[in-house]
Order: structure tokens, then C-alpha cells, then sequence
């Protein structure tokens, strides 16, 4: 290749151009990239930002956990701008999603987005069963996700496979103890507050409950079908591990879809598609791929914390001391 105008002569590297390209996109963009305006969609836990507004013409059904007017109630108390809500379609209630839907609905829809959702469900292999027999044969799922590096997940592992599974056969509809206390103990503020983009700049991290505190919390979650629903961030993410989870459970047979598209993390989140079908990639060595670059990505949330808070590991002759400590 021959350079031109003083550029280099050779092309940045695959990883380089999708930052590149999912830096010249906004949010939106991502969300809705390859949905046709006139297709189908389901849009799942809308809330007071849809994605893609009936008002500005997309074909978009919406199912939430509440009517319009009791969304609009709720946010206005929290003093969030309801503006934006939006005529609720379906009004889930428990169960399976697609039992919400009237069945001549089924496989029509070109498109399922779930932003900000993945994250709170109590059992996500039924719901991608339920979604599955939603859209069309090439139908896709487009999400959001927060990575938990960059927001108030920060200390808490990434979820893998056998943590689905587990929900999927208890058939879990509330979440679990487990999930709860963890939610509300390792939760970070940056500053005086909730944790989200770190990237962007962190003040000083602080725990947001002492423990004994979060546990009271999880302790006073009722877990009959009566009891009010306590929500949390169930599952925790980066892009790799989402990928790894994903390809898992298809391996398995427990979900029908594969990854299709995710951009670079963006804003404390990373967005993506995933489409119907196995992934025809699937192999032994692709997981351990991912679970190396699972690794790598939390080397790089070490390297913002040596970065912002001026940690220094310890030398490898400190290192070897305290093996020795430890021994004796």
C-alpha cells in the first residue's frame, strides 16, 4: 500500500476501526443500527427514554412492567422527566415474556431492544427462550449493557454461564438472596455518588452500604409470589464475558442466538446485537479466546486504577515475602 498526505502506510489494526467507528456513532446510532423504521419492534423496559419512539414513527410495541400513567407517576416522584413515556403495549406481570404477547404476534417481530435490562432479570435463559419465539426468522435482539468495570459493579466478578443455568433450572422469578446481598454490599459510590463512567474521572471510591446494612437489605426481601419484587443488577459484564456467556449457552442448546455486532465500551456501557441461530464459530479454543480476553479487559480496569489512584503493585521481592509469611 502506497502512503498518501502523510498518512502511515498501513491500515489500524480491526480493534483500532471498530473503536474508530463506534466513536463517529452516538447511542442511538448502535441501538438501532441495521432496524428498518417500518419494521416491527418490541421494545422491552422502555421506561421514560425509548429508543425508538412511536412518536417519531417507529413501528414499536412496548412491554413494561407498568401502565403509561402509573410509569409517569412513578418517574415524576423521582423527579425524572416523563415526557418521553410513552402508551405502554403490554404489561408484563411475571411469567414468560411471550405469554404477555397475543400469540398472532409471534414471530413477527424484526426486532427486540432491551437497554439497561439483560442486567435485572432474574432468569435470563427463559427470557431469550420467550424472545426467540417473538421475532422473525431474521429477527434480532439489539441491547445495552453496563459494563462493570466502568459503573458501580466495579468490584463485583463478571457472571459466567453456570450462574444462568442455575436460575434457569430453579426456574427463579425473583432474585436470589445471594444476588440481592451482594447487589447492595459491593455496590461503589464515586464520591458522594452512585458510580457510573468511570472512566470519565473518579473522585474517590467508597462502599455505598456497610455490610451489615446491605445484608438487613437482602434479609427483608420477600421471596413469595405476594411479596413485593426487590430489583438489583443480578449479573455483571464486560464485553468479552457477554460474549463467553452467550456462546456458551448456545453451545448447550439453552439459547438460539449468537453475537453479531458489540462496540467498545462507551459511556460506562457497551452496546450490540445478537442475531437468531448458533454460532457456527463455536469451539473449545474460541472459549478459551474469550476468556483470555475477559482477562485483558480486567487488566485494563488495574491499569485505570494505577492510573486514577496511583495504586502500585507490589515488587516481586514483596510479593514472594508474603507467600513466605503466609506459609508459616
Amino acid at each position: 500500500m502506497v502512503a498518501h498526505c502523510g498518512f502511515p502506510n498501513r491500515l489500524p489494526s480491526p480493534r483500532t476501526q471498530s473503536i474508530i467507528v463506534s466513536e463517529m456513532m452516538n447511542r442511538l446510532d448502535k441501538l438501532l443500527s441495521g432496524i428498518d423504521r417500518t419494521a416491527r419492534i418490541l421494545e422491552i423496559g422502555a421506561s421514560h427514554n425509548p429508543a425508538a419512539p412511536k412518536a417519531e414513527g417507529w413501528q414499536t410495541y412496548i412491554l413494561d412492567y407498568a401502565p403509561q400513567e402509573e410509569l409517569k407517576r412513578i418517574y415524576q416522584a423521582q423527579g425524572v422527566t416523563s415526557d418521553k413515556i410513552e402508551p405502554v403495549d403490554f404489561v408484563w406481570i411475571g411469567g414468560p415474556i411471550h405469554e404477555t404477547i397475543p400469540t398472532q404476534l409471534h414471530g413477527t417481530f424484526r426486532a427486540c431492544i432491551v437497554s439497561h435490562v439483560l442486567e435485572h432479570l432474574p432468569n435470563p435463559i427463559l427470557f431469550f427462550q420467550s424472545v426467540d419465539r417473538l421475532l422473525a426468522q431474521d429477527g434480532v435482539i439489539s441491547f445495552a449493557l453496563p459494563d462493570k468495570r466502568c459503573c458501580f459493579d466495579f468490584f463485583r466478578p463478571f457472571t459466567l454461564s453456570p450462574a444462568w443455568i442455575e436460575a434457569y433450572e430453579s426456574k427463579s422469578q425473583r432474585h436470589s438472596h445471594r444476588a440481592l446481598f451482594e447487589h447492595f454490599a459491593y455496590q461503589v459510590t464515586n464520591g458522594d455518588r452512585v458510580m457510573w463512567d468511570q472512566w470519565a474521572g473518579v473522585k474517590q471510591l467508597n462502599l455505598r452500604d456497610d455490610l451489615a446494612h446491605a445484608k438487613s437489605l437482602a434479609d427483608g426481601a420477600g421471596f413469595s409470589e405476594t411479596a413485593p419484587y426487590m430489583d438489583c443488577h443480578a449479573w455483571c459484564f464486560t464485553p468479552a464475558s457477554f460474549k463467553l456467556l452467550i456462546l456458551e449457552l448456545g453451545m448447550l442448546g439453552l439459547i438460539n442466538f449468537h453475537v453479531a455486532q458489540i462496540y467498545p465500551t462507551d459511556g460506562g456501557e457497551f452496546i450490540g446485537s445478537l442475531a437468531r441461530g448458533p454460532d457456527l464459530q463455536a469451539t473449545q479454543q474460541l472459549r478459551i479466546d474469550l476468556l483470555k480476553a475477559t482477562v485483558a479487559e480486567l487488566g485494563e480496569q488495574k491499569a485505570q486504577m494505577q492510573k486514577r489512584y496511583k495504586f502500585k503493585a507490589l515488587p516481586h521481592r514483596a510479593v514472594r515475602k508474603l507467600a513466605r509469611l503466609r506459609s508459616h
